[in-house]
């Protein structure tokens, strides 16, 4: 089984909460990371600034666009039997 990644999110108040990431997306040149914890889920924009990289809010409309996408490439993968890895 796969290791995996977490990070830790600092909200508006200073409030530090652990996530886990649970999928990387790459969508119209920009890169963004779903993340849950516990009964959260929330998706973030990956920023790389001189070689180092910091989450920050995605908008709306780009939440709801790579949720499409994702829903898409869920669909997709379940009417593919020979994709399907159950």
């Amino acid at each position: 089984m796969a290791e995996k990644d977490y990070v830790t999110v600092q909200d508006d108040q200073g409030n530090e909460k652990v996530f886990q990431v649970d999928a990387l997306f790459d969508m119209e040149g920009e890169s963004y990371a779903m993340l849950t914890s516990g009964e959260e889920t929330m998706v973030m924009k990956v920023e790389d600034e001189n070689g180092s990289q910091s989450l920050v809010s995605a908008t709306d409309e780009e939440i709801e666009n790579l949720m499409d996408a994702y829903n898409i490439a869920i669909d997709a993968d379940i009417d593919e039997p020979e994709n399907f890895q159950g």
